[in-house]
């Protein structure tokens, strides 16, 4: 996701055409017949791609595990499953392996998911996300990591399609990198999460997760921000630039949509002879008036006029320079003469 910086601060803002990877994080819980408050690790890599600048695509992949207890009310309560008068140590029914008191399972992880951001252009974008994926597990106990006696004979597949929904909320550190923080729960279709099927119904993951995103593209704002840096743009908004704008909210609806360039593509005041915003460039430079001006700008800013040869300010009979109604760039002049954008600076 990329950002902007406003006035000193960053804001999250995903613009369409945005390459994003992440490296997170995670632990799991399991839901199923054995349920308990037990989580595991985990960690995913993903790379996404924004279709629209609040909609992004996702591909990613995940490897980690998840765990249960074996207490003596469970030996009890699944006689079927551990054997009568079971205890922990003794063998699975039919199996070499030995009754533990935790269990857990590989777990692998590959998805497709979407993601909708609620709000843009704030210091944090809250996103909802939904998605399907491919599960793999392979239940067995924690110590041996011997296979539980289900999955050692086959009695169901090993992977399953699952469903996800969640959400989470994107922090930027930089202009490429950001603090991502997600919950989602994984809807499996399978029952043998933990080798049982006792309950006939669907087991089920939830997640949570943190992790660090790069954007390995450059955004637009970006380039503006690179063409504010190197002083190549110029004050040359209207006077009443600031009055002639109807709202804030406009101005920069009508920056983003991209009808002409400027040098920030969320200022404060917008005008509307070439539907670019002033005061941007760090508050200091804005972009050129349209040609003719009025309209749309023809698709982007006319370059500038060029300045009439240099000459020194009159000191005898002729009448005295005027001040310039823009000021002189920040650092090189200390004061301008002459009419708007062909003065002397001296």
């Amino acid at each position: 996701m990329s950002t902007l910086l406003l006035q000193g601060t960053l804001v999250a803002q995903s613009h369409q055409g945005d390459v994003v990877g992440s490296l997170s994080g995670s632990v799991h819980k399991y839901h199923g017949e054995f349920s308990d408050d037990m989580f595991g690790p985990g960690a995913a890599l993903s790379l996404r791609y924004a279709a629209l600048d609040r909609l992004w695509i996702e591909a990613r992949f995940g490897l980690g595990e998840y765990r249960w207890k074996i207490t003596d009310a469970k030996l009890a309560r699944y006689p079927e499953y551990f054997g009568q008068s079971a205890q922990l140590g003794d063998l699975y029914p039919g199996s070499r392996t030995a009754i533990e008191t935790e269990n857990e399972s590989r777990l692998t992880t590959a998805d497709l998911l979407v993601s909708y951001v609620l709000v843009d252009n704030i210091p944090a974008s809250p996103f909802l996300t939904v998605g399907l994926g491919l599960v793999n597990t392979a239940p067995s106990n924690s110590s041996e990591h011997s296979a539980l006696p289900n999955y050692e004979r086959g009695s169901y597949p090993h992977s399953a399609i699952s469903v996800l929904v969640g959400g989470g909320v994107q922090i930027p550190i930089s202009r490429r990198v950001g603090l991502l923080l997600r919950a989602e729960h994984r809807f499996v279709f399978s029952e043998y999460l933990d080798d049982v099927a006792f309950n006939g119904k669907n087991d089920a993951l939830s997640s949570f997760s943190i992790g660090f995103t790069y954007r390995f593209n450059d955004s637009h704002d970006q380039s503006y921000q690179r063409c504010c840096d190197e002083m190549s743009c110029e004050e040359r908004c209207v006077d009443n630039c600031g009055d002639e704008c109807e709202s804030v909210d406009d101005c920069k609806q009508r920056c983003l949509d991209g009808l002409c360039e400027c040098c920030s593509r969320d200022c404060a005041h917008c005008c509307p002879q070439c539907c670019c915003c002033c005061c941007c460039c760090k508050n200091q430079g804005a972009a050129a008036p349209a040609a003719g001006g009025g309209g749309s700008g023809g698709g982007g800013d006319p370059a500038p006029a060029p300045p009439a040869p240099p000459s020194e300010p009159s000191s005898g009979g002729g009448p005295k320079p005027e001040p310039m109604e823009v000021p002189c760039p920040v650092g090189q002049h200390r004061e301008c003469f002459g009419p708007p954008g062909f003065g002397i600076c001296v």
